[in-house]
This record gives structure tokens, sequence and C-alpha cells, in this order.
């Protein structure tokens, strides 16, 4: 397999894990535990451009962004519909902790991806 072809592959994972913590997240108890889901798909997206070769833009690859973006597009859209309805945080201390480790997860998630990107380049 070529490097190209797996960070096509790679990329387009990621596309499908975004998307799909987009998703979940309207479904959040509370809005700590929205964002968190959020936060993550707008990691993921942010990252792809990185992390993809230019030249996987052109294949099978483009398709699955698209789709990826549009669930992401549709999750905002829900997101909005119930943010009104949603308390800031859980009333449950389990809910609480699981909020606070989903926030910290995403956040731990997208300094990886960003130490794994730059750490390279200082190689170079």
């Amino acid at each position: 397999m070529s490097p190209d072809l797996v960070s096509t592959v790679f990329g387009a994972l990621l596309v499908a894990w975004g998307a799909f913590t987009a998703w979940r997240a309207p479904r959040a108890t509370s809005r700590i535990g929205l964002l968190s889901g959020m936060v993550t798909a707008v990691v993921f997206v942010l990252l792809i451009r990185l992390i993809t070769p230019f030249g996987g833009w052109e294949t099978w690859f483009i398709y699955v962004w698209l789709v990826g973006m549009l669930v992401i597009v549709v999750s905002v859209f829900r997101t909005a519909l119930v943010w009104p309805d949603l308390p800031w945080r859980s009333d449950d201390a389990k809910a609480r902790r699981n909020e606070a480790s989903g926030l910290g997860f995403s956040a731990l998630l997208a300094l990886l991806c960003a130490g794994t990107l730059v750490l390279p380049g200082f190689f170079l």
C-alpha cells in the first residue's frame, strides 16, 4: 500500500468519526456534553485538510468528505433546535463526570493531532 492511500483511508476514517460524533451530539443531556461532541467534530474537520494529501481530494475521498460535511451541517441544525432546552450542566454527578471526560478527551485529541502534525516538522 502506498503512503498516500494509507493517509487517504485514515482521513476518511477521521471524517466518518467526526460526522458520527456530531450526529450523536444533539442527544446530549446538557450543553457541555453537546459542545464536547461538536468540538470533536470540528477538530476532525479542521485537521482533515492537513492530514490528507492534496492528490487524495480527487478520488473517492471527496465523496466521503461531502457526506461527512452534510451530516455535520444537519447536526449543527439539530443542535440549534435543542440548545435552548438544555441546562448548562447535568444534575447527576455521574453524568457531569462523563461530560468532563468527554470534553477533556476532545481537548486531548486536538492536542495529540496537532502535536503529531507539528512534531515531524521540527525534524525536517
